[in-house]
């Protein structure tokens, strides 16, 4: 991964490798950047696994017209094995193949300082937030979420940290989203997996008859494999007065 990282330094826009020794870069660039046909002409010859995604600019105004937003949450455990089963948190069922049928069964266990000063994190596919996100959404009356509590997994006290359950399930992506599913891992039968957009979200307008301010997605996306968040325009004003940072939002679109 080092020797792919130096051929392609300077002609992508930028390149995360302090994940060298887990055996994965990340790649950001723009399709026009002399970088990234020589990237992908060295995944084909040395036959490497990755997955990729796309993302799009808006303007302010169109910021601001969109009712619903996907929110890109910050995930921040980068070896897989670190899960909330490797801190200590029990579940029921855990002998499944796909996380959909694992039950929690006790409090979350997570290691805190990996929170740093990010104040909502995916350990995917759990969503854990400090006390002052939680406050901002429990003052604010916003909806579709409650909280428990967690533990450090070393019982250290570096302040309160909660688990974040969203309640609201929206129906599924409407067949205009562009997608690509990815079946390296095992298909399950009881959820949607194994999806990958390739545009915004969208939905029909009736979908969200009954959304809230917080929502989850039908289909488990992405490389995490998991259901993500779709937010309210309340909850993202709300989130940025409050100094709640994230990786990004995109508008939902609404037919």
């Amino acid at each position: 991964m080092s020797e792919i990282a130096e051929i392609v330094a300077g002609k992508v826009d930028d390149i995360t490798s302090h994940t060298i020794d887990y055996g994965f870069i990340t790649v950001n660039s723009d399709k026009a950047r002399e970088g990234y046909p020589v990237l992908l002409k060295l995944i084909e010859e040395r036959k490497l696994e990755y997955f990729y995604a796309e993302n799009r600019s808006y303007t302010k105004n169109e910021m601001e017209a969109a009712a619903f937003f996907h929110m890109n949450v910050p995930y921040l455990w980068e070896q897989p094995e670190r899960d909330a089963m490797y801190y200590g948190t029990q579940f029921n069922n855990h002998n499944m193949d796909c996380e959909c049928q694992w039950q929690q069964v006790s409090e979350l266990k997570l290691d805190v300082k990996k929170m740093k000063k990010w104040h909502l994190v995916t350990m995917a596919p759990q969503f854990v937030v400090t006390e002052q996100a939680k406050n901002a959404i429990v003052d604010n009356g916003l909806t579709g979420c409650e909280f428990s509590p967690t533990h450090d997994y070393k019982g250290r006290e570096l302040g309160a940290v909660y688990q974040m359950h969203i309640t609201s399930i929206l129906p599924p992506l409407n067949p205009r989203t562009r997608i690509e599913t990815d079946y390296r891992h095992a298909r399950c039968p009881h959820c949607v997996s194994g999806v990958f957009p390739r545009s915004e979200l969208i939905y029909e307008q009736g979908d969200f008859s009954a959304a809230q301010d917080f929502n989850l997605t039908y289909e488990r996306l992405n490389g995490l494999v998991v259901r993500e968040m779709v937010i309210s325009w309340n909850a993202r004003n709300i989130f940025k007065a409050n100094k709640i940072k994230v990786h990004g939002y995109e508008p939902v679109a609404l037919l």
